[in-house]
């Protein structure tokens, strides 16, 4: 049985970046329904990436490649889904 995917809490400075939040989530969770998790994140990375890379210009791209991997400690799990 698969539960709901149980985000942790993140503030976002606006409702629109909210919503798009929620939307993802909600994506994702139905992409992890239906295959495997390592495989749905691998893909959502690759895709993450390539936007970044299309959308910026070389330098701000290895900068935010760089920022996400000296974030790797700081990333936070889901939260253990609760069972009722």
């Amino acid at each position: 049985m698969h539960l709901p995917l149980r985000p942790p809490q993140i503030q976002f400075p606006s409702s629109k970046m909210q919503t798009l939040y929620n939307n993802y989530l909600e994506s994702t969770d139905l992409m992890i329904r239906e295959h495997d998790a390592m495989e749905a994140a691998g893909i959502m990375m690759a895709i993450s990436l390539s936007i970044y890379k299309t959308s910026m210009n070389e330098n701000d791209y290895y900068r935010i490649v760089d920022s996400i991997v000296a974030s790797k400690d700081r990333i936070q799990t889901f939260d253990p889904p609760v069972i009722q």
